[in-house]
C-alpha cells in the first residue's frame, strides 16, 4: 500500500492558510462521492463503512497511519467541519509582545492566588477579545499576522464546510478516540525502541509523531469549535424561555455528546508524549518548536474557551502539558512550572 508523502511545514502551511484547500487526492471513494451532495455525510452508514476499517487498521498498527488512503481519509472527514480562527494563530501565550496588550482583568473564579504560576500562565493566554484589539502602532501594524487569503474549493462540500459542519458529533468523536489511541500507542512503541536504541527507527517515530500531532491538532480545533456552537446554542434567552430562535438544529442531534472526557484522555495522551526523549528523535530547535506547537496551540485554544476552564480537571490537565512543554521541551517561558514543589510537571 502507499505511503503517504507527508512534510509537516508544508502540512501546516496549507492548514494555516485554508484546511478546505488540503490535498486528499487517496480519500476513500465513499467520501468524494459526497462533494457535491454533502447532506450524504449525514448518514452514519457512509461514515462508519469508512471509518471502521481505518479504526482497527490503526489499533491493530498505529503505523497504519501513513498509508495514503487512511490518512487522506481523514483529512477530508476533517475538512468537513469547521474550525474557529483562533485555532490556526501561533501557538504561544506571548501574543502581545506583536502589539497586542493583555487584559489584566482574571476570571474571578480563578483570582483567589494571585501568586500561583498556573494563575500566571492564565493571565499571560490570550483571549479572543484580545487578539481581536487594534494594533496600536505603526511598527506592530508592519509586523501583523496578514489575513488569510481563502481559494474557493472546487467542490460545493468544501466551499460551505468552512461555515457549516457536515461532520456529525458522532463522526468527530470517532475520529478524535482514533488519533488519541493510535498516538498513545505510539508513544509506548518510541518509548521501547529508545530504551533499546533503536537508531533506524528515528526518522520514521518522528514522522508518525507529526503526522498524528497534525491530525490531533486538527481535530481539536473542530472538536472545540463544535463545543462553541453547541454552547451558544444552548444559551437560554434573557426571558429565560429557551433557546433563542434558529438555533434548535445547532443543539439537535449533536446535543448528547460532551467531548470533556476526550478532551482529558487526549491531553494525557500529550503528556505522556511530551515526557519521551523527544530530543532523540527531533535533532534540531526548529524542528522540536514545530512539534510543541501541535500539541500546545490546541491547548491555548481550550484555555481561551469559558466553558472548559470552568473545569477544574480540563483546566489542570491543560496546564500539565504547558509546564511538561516549558520544562522539559524549552516552550515559552519557565516560570510556569516554578512553585509550590512544581508538582505539576
Amino acid at each position: 500500500m502507499d505511503s503517504v508523502a507527508f512534510d509537516i511545514n508544508d502540512a501546516l502551511k496549507h492548514y494555516m492558510s485554508d484546511p478546505a484547500t488540503i490535498p486528499t487526492p487517496e480519500a476513500d471513494s465513499a467520501l468524494v462521492d459526497c462533494e457535491n451532495d454533502p447532506e450524504a455525510l449525514a448518514d452514519n452508514a457512509i461514515i462508519n463503512g469508512v471509518l471502521n476499517p481505518i479504526v482497527d487498521a490503526v489499533a491493530g498498527n498505529p503505523d497504519a497511519i501513513t498509508r495514503s488512503s487512511i490518512f487522506d481519509s481523514l483529512q477530508f472527514l476533517l475538512k468537513c467541519a469547521p474550525i474557529s480562527s483562533a485555532s490556526l494563530l501561533p501557538s504561544t501565550p506571548h501574543a502581545h509582545a506583536g502589539g497586542i496588550e493583555p487584559d489584566t482583568d482574571l476570571d474571578q473564579d480563578m483570582a483567589t492566588d494571585t501568586d500561583s504560576p498556573l494563575l500566571r500562565l492564565a493571565a499571560d493566554t490570550p483571549t479572543p477579545a484580545q487578539r481581536s484589539r487594534p494594533l496600536r502602532s505603526a511598527v506592530s501594524a508592519a509586523t501583523a499576522r496578514p489575513r488569510r487569503r481563502m481559494r474557493r474549493p472546487d467542490s460545493e462540500l468544501f466551499t460551505h464546510s468552512r461555515y457549516t459542519s457536515f461532520l456529525s458529533a458522532h463522526a468527530l468523536s470517532k475520529i478524535f478516540d482514533l488519533i488519541t489511541s493510535g498516538l498513545a500507542t505510539e508513544a509506548d512503541v518510541i518509548h521501547h525502541d529508545l530504551e533499546s536504541d533503536e537508531q533506524d527507527l528515528i526518522a520514521h517515530h518522528k514522522q508518525l509523531l507529526e503526522m498524528y500531532g497534525f491530525l490531533l491538532q486538527w481535530t481539536i480545533a473542530a472538536v472545540e469549535t463544535k463545543a462553541a456552537e453547541k454552547s451558544s446554542a444552548t444559551v437560554p434567552t434573557r426571558g429565560g424561555r429557551g433557546k433563542p430562535k434558529g438555533r434548535k438544529d445547532a443543539a439537535g442531534k449533536d446535543g448528547a455528546w460532551d467531548s470533556s472526557t476526550q478532551l482529558e484522555t487526549a491531553l494525557n495522551t500529550m503528556c505522556k508524549v511530551l515526557r519521551l526523549k523527544l530530543g532523540k528523535i527531533f535533532l534540531t530547535t526548529s524542528e522540536r518548536d514545530t512539534f510543541m506547537s501541535l500539541l500546545t496551540r490546541p491547548v491555548y485554544m481550550i484555555l481561551e474557551s469559558e466553558q472548559r476552564v470552568k473545569s477544574t480537571s480540563i483546566r489542570m490537565h491543560a496546564f500539565k502539558v504547558l509546564c511538561i512543554a516549558v520544562k522539559h521541551h524549552g516552550h515559552g517561558y519557565g516560570g510556569c512550572c516554578r512553585g509550590r514543589g512544581g508538582t505539576m510537571c
